[in-house]
């Protein structure tokens, strides 16, 4: 799984030939995640392929956790000396 694309409050994550995006913003001083994609055409073999993908815990924990370290690492956002996360102005 890697991070391939990044904006300000989204990373697309692959794991072979999935890609899903992630939307990440902080609320309340804390980082929240969420799949970008929830709505899906069960007749089209790509939607049905990613929303079981997405229904993977675990796939979740890993791709939310990469799209926080690539937002981290972007300067995008930044947790302060007291584990309260704020997002650049920049």
């Amino acid at each position: 799984m890697k991070a391939i694309k990044y904006e300000k409050d989204a990373v697309l994550i692959q794991d072979g030939k999935i890609k899903a995006w992630v939307d990440i913003w902080i609320e309340y001083e804390d980082v929240i995640c969420d799949w970008n994609q929830n709505n899906f055409v069960m007749t089209d073999l790509k939607d049905v392929a990613l929303k079981n993908w997405q229904d993977n815990l675990e796939h979740f924990e890993d791709a939310t956790s990469l799209a926080r370290e690539t937002l981290e690492n972007a300067g995008i956002i930044f947790q302060d000396e007291n584990a309260k996360w704020h997002k650049s102005i920049n």
